[in-house]
């Protein structure tokens, strides 16, 4: 009885692995909350059936990445490479702003966004906020940017050396040699 209760057990366990992954999958944001998934596998050892969807995405070619948004723990799929809906000045405006960011303690107002970046407003701002790269929210009264989850997973493979001196050098150098 034991083996079948595991057995049944582990059956169970698989068909939530195979339901998170197809959610995450099928899902349009390319994102969805960690508390959404907890409920699913409420009866099982979330970290165990994350881990194996982990390895299932990853199998395939992707990768989910958690991340931290507005005082909540999200999971983003992502694949390797570039995202070819982004352009280059919109990485570099995305990574501009995320530096930002880390630099003021994630609290950037939209009008200083809007006159720091004026000459992009329009062509990378706007696209950055209306496919949810970025968010316009107010907290406190303060009409402020935060880089959504999607966001920093674009970010993914840069964000561990993103620092806003680092970027100026860079810029300052390019600069430089034209």
């Amino acid at each position: 009885m034991k083996k079948l209760n595991e057995s049944m057990k582990s059956s169970n366990s698989e068909d939530i692995v195979k339901t998170i992954s197809k959610l995450i999958l099928t899902n349009q944001q390319k994102m969805i909350r960690e508390e959404d998934l907890r409920n699913l596998s409420e009866n099982f050892d979330f970290d165990q059936i994350i881990n194996e969807v982990y390895v299932n995405l990853n199998n395939i070619g992707f990768e989910l990445i958690k991340t931290k948004f507005l005082d909540q723990n999200y999971y983003v799929l992502t694949v390797g490479g570039k995202d070819d809906n982004i352009t280059p000045s919109q990485y570099g405006t995305l990574a501009l702003i995320l530096a930002l960011t880390k630099e003021l303690d994630e609290n950037v107002k939209i009008d200083d966004l809007k006159e720091i970046f004026s000459s992009v407003w329009d062509s990378d701002i706007k696209f950055l906020i209306e496919n949810d790269y970025l968010r316009e929210i107010n907290v406190e009264g303060l009409d402020i940017v935060k880089i959504t989850p999607l966001g920093k997973a674009t970010l993914k493979n840069i964000i561990h050396n993103l620092q806003l001196k680092n970027l100026l050098d860079i810029f300052r150098e390019s600069n430089s040699t034209l």
